[in-house]
């Protein structure tokens, strides 16, 4: 049984049964593509009977040997493992060779994130520019990013009727098309608000952010803007990326002390707490004053 063919059948079952994104069924079928490659390189078929566990266990070795992080090679087996569960649940196989080969232990790093100070440096950059209307839209763009946390791909899937300006709320389709509600502060109401009042005509579409033609933005037109705002913001730019504002939110969320880590873990949309728990990262001054906080301090 050829596993190219299985291969295309699983993008096809990755977005019509299990809901995901175009984007994401095809990072799943790239790591299978660099796993159909390791193949060929060891002369072995590319028929399922052929794989061992010992074959994927020498996979990781090369992955390895060729300088890849242990969160890269964690991601690209656990594309292959998605794989063969689907193989099992279609009962096109077995046995699960990938099952019984262990994750590579990966060290967590703790996740970048922007004071407030150079939040709004980031949204007064966004909204001086020369275009009136590409300020506006790109204030409202940064201000829903930064008070809300969603992801890029969330963000250019709002669709006007997504905002309540009535109940303050943003309606968000995430991974797996799950929806969830995020509240919205007035900052972000009026900067959204205002885009509307000057959004172009759609285009047979009813997305919230456009171009200046009326067209839905993409997301290479969205890290057009992204880097456009940030070189203006002058902001150190190593290691910043959008997804930046979201571990932003989450962490000045938690070090206001106004918000549970469960209650974050409800906006950013994550499925498993421990994924919300990277955020609680802490200086070691504000170790120091925790512990100077303990009542038998004196």
């Amino acid at each position: 049984m050829i596993m190219k063919t299985f291969a295309q059948d699983f993008l096809v079952y990755l977005e019509a049964e299990k809901g995901y994104s175009p984007h994401t069924a095809i990072a799943y079928c790239d790591d299978l593509r660099r796993f159909f490659g390791f193949l060929t390189d060891q002369g072995v078929p590319l028929q399922v009977e052929n794989v061992t566990t010992t074959l994927v266990r020498q996979w990781l070795v090369a992955m390895h040997h060729d300088g890849l992080s242990a969160t890269t090679i964690g991601r690209r087996l656990y594309g292959l493992r998605s794989f063969w569960k689907y193989l099992l649940t279609c009962e096109y196989v077995a046995d699960d060779p990938v099952c019984k080969v262990g994750v590579p232990k990966c060290e967590r790093t703790l996740p970048k994130y922007l004071t407030a100070d150079k939040l709004d440096k980031l949204l007064a950059a966004a909204q001086c520019n020369k275009y009136v209307i590409c300020g506006f839209r790109n204030y409202a763009l940064m201000s829903t990013l930064i008070f809300t946390g969603m992801r890029r791909g969330e963000l250019i899937g709002l669709q006007v009727g997504d905002v309540s300006f009535e109940a303050k709320t943003v309606r968000v389709r995430g991974k797996g098309n799950k929806t969830r509600v995020i509240p919205l502060v007035d900052r972000v109401l009026d900067a959204v608000g205002d885009w509307l009042e000057l959004r172009p005509d759609h285009k047979g579409h009813d997305y919230l952010f456009t171009t200046t033609h009326g067209n839905r933005i993409g997301p290479w037109r969205m890290h057009r803007i992204w880097r456009r705002v940030l070189e203006d913001s002058g902001i150190e730019a190593d290691g910043v990326t959008m997804h930046t504002l979201r571990h932003s939110m989450a962490t000045l969320l938690l070090q206001s002390g106004e918000c549970s880590l469960v209650e974050i873990q409800r906006i950013l949309g994550h499925s498993r707490l421990d994924t919300t728990a990277i955020y609680l990262h802490v200086t070691e001054g504000e170790l120091r004053d925790a512990v100077r906080a303990h009542p038998l301090a004196g």
